[in-house]
């Protein structure tokens, strides 16, 4: 999917009417190439501290390392609506964490995760006029307004769920999810709803005592998380055109609005959308015939397939390693 979005955009490159020449760097390249390298590597270790502060143990570093690559990888080889969380849960209890607290460990990151991208959009809109933050080209602009629509709705519901379940009347949500999958269309989901309503309330009485400073602490590693994610675009851009400060924020919102969009589309981790909206919506930044293509493989590159490369090497060991726990266990 990722080859046809980008045989995509190279068509279209093709075709338009920019006059083709050779690819040209701007000043200071190197600077903005270290950056985005940077930024890829902090992104990670946001991700890596917040796991370390949600365990509560010391776990070591290539146990952290673990958890994070193979979550990011199962999340790119999986529909981005379904995400990779479900399995973070066996892949931080590999590691030596009680599965009440691995389970209590997922659940929270995904309602941070979910809690930073409905609050960043009202920010946004602070600091950008709506009309200019949803122009794309052509005809993927209404498209792209009604996909947003539908993606942050789903997220502001998902995202009270999360904090019934976590911080107020947690029972109340069992019981909610117990009637609506009572409905005959979805008791077949019903076993695994309220899985998760139970695990909601585990999570719930782990967290009520913990300090302002372990809040703190988890809200700045997930801004971390996607503050980076996001700005490594930026940099990419800059590479081979230089953004004013304005430039700048608008790149970074339209990634957010990218982020939504994605959360509906089918494909693994959004692949072959993704190449073609970031196209669609940052293109106007991109001045150089064919850079667009180049700026989009690196933006992929640190931010998709880096995953799903470490993902290839990893989990062979990984299973490789729970197949013998496995064995330890048996013969015990």
């Amino acid at each position: 999917f990722g080859l046809i979005g980008v045989g995509y955009m190279v068509w279209r490159e093709m075709h338009d009417d920019i006059p083709q020449g050779p690819i040209t760097l701007a000043d200071h390249w190197w600077v903005f190439a270290l950056l985005v390298v940077l930024f890829t590597l902090l992104k990670d270790f946001s991700g890596m501290y917040r796991i370390r502060v949600m365990s509560g143990v010391p776990l070591k570093f290539s146990q952290l390392f673990r958890i994070r690559m193979l979550y990011e990888f199962t999340s790119a080889v999986t529909p981005s609506a379904a995400g990779g969380s479900s399995l973070e849960v066996i892949f931080i209890h590999r590691e030596g964490i009680k599965v009440s607290r691995a389970a209590s460990m997922t659940i929270l990151a995904l309602f941070l995760d979910e809690m930073f991208m409905i609050v960043l959009f009202p920010f946004l809109l602070m600091l950008i006029p709506y009309g200019e933050m949803f122009t794309a080209d052509g005809y993927f602009q209404y498209g792209y307004l009604w996909a947003f629509i539908i993606g942050y709705v789903m997220k502001f519901v998902w995202v009270t769920m999360l904090f019934i379940g976590l911080f107020c009347k947690s029972i109340i949500l069992v019981k909610i999810i117990g009637a609506v999958f009572s409905l005959k269309f979805l008791r077949r989901y019903r076993y695994r709803a309220l899985r998760t309503a139970i695990e909601l309330r585990q999570c719930a009485r782990e967290i009520q005592h913990e300090s302002a400073g372990y809040w703190v602490r988890m809200a700045l590693s997930t801004i971390g998380i996607w503050g980076f994610r996001f700005l490594i675009a930026n940099m990419a851009i800059m590479i081979f055109n230089p953004l004013t400060g304005a430039d700048n924020l608008m790149c970074f919102a339209r990634q957010y609005i990218l982020g939504i969009v994605c959360m509906i589309v089918p494909t693994p981790g959004g692949s072959g959308f993704a190449e073609v909206m970031f196209d669609g919506f940052l293109g106007e930044y991109i001045t150089q015939k064919m850079s667009t293509v180049v700026i989009t493989s690196i933006w992929r590159l640190c931010t998709y397939y880096y995953y799903l490369i470490a993902g290839v090497i990893i989990l062979p060991q990984w299973l490789g390693k729970s197949k013998l726990i496995r064995k330890r266990n048996a013969s015990k």
